[in-house]
């Protein structure tokens, strides 16, 4: 069981809390490509994180909160790999084609997607989601209207619904190469859902 010391507003649990997420990241970034559904188990996690599996509840609430929490922290991070290669485009056309093939590129996107659709009908799970969505909205929209400033590009429908909708669209793409479904995201205009130009 956790001690006082381990709490999570103590230095001590903030480490726990840290190694714990970092442990499960690595596990989920490490069980195989895009299309592996393998999921990872609260011993492996407990393992992997040298902590005892009583203590992931104690600080994350549910195995499903760290899968999400661990799956958007890998997915912002490789959001940076996304805004790299944007700043290569010399024109708007390239800079919406770079970033839908970016998008769907990162392996870190079937896993949050997966996560995502994991919520259920969780309310504390679908908060979460919530929050998440708007740090990564809110990152994208900053990005893109940096992009559209540098560049004296515009935005017919604006950055934020651009950030949005393009996200919408990744990962409604993603659910359905996940699934198999046949004429996935490569028949897909992913570009055609960011209107800068």
């Amino acid at each position: 069981m956790a001690t006082t010391s381990d709490a999570p507003g103590t230095p001590r649990g903030a480490a726990t809390r840290a190694r714990i997420l970092a442990a499960t990241a690595g596990l989920l970034s490490g069980t195989g490509g895009p299309t592996e559904h393998r999921t990872v188990t609260v011993s492996e996690i407990a393992r992997a994180a040298g902590v005892y599996p009583n203590q992931i509840t104690h600080h994350y609430g549910s195995k499903d909160r760290l899968v999400l929490d661990a799956a958007f922290a890998l997915f912002l991070r490789d959001t940076t790999r996304l805004q790299a290669a944007g700043r290569h485009a010399t024109s708007a056309e390239a800079f919406r084609q770079v970033l839908a093939r970016t998008a769907l590129a990162m392996p870190s996107t079937p896993l949050v997607v997966r996560a995502l659709a994991s919520t259920g009908d969780d309310a504390a799970q679908r908060e979460r989601v919530r929050l998440l969505l708007q740090v990564l909205f809110r990152q994208s929209e900053r990005y893109l209207e940096r992009v559209v400033t540098e560049h004296c590009w515009t935005s017919r429908s604006g950055v934020g619904r651009d950030a949005r909708t393009f996200w919408s669209a990744v990962f409604g793409a993603t659910l359905l190469a996940d699934a198999g479904v046949t004429g996935g995201p490569s028949d897909l205009d992913l570009a055609g859902t960011v209107s800068i130009t």
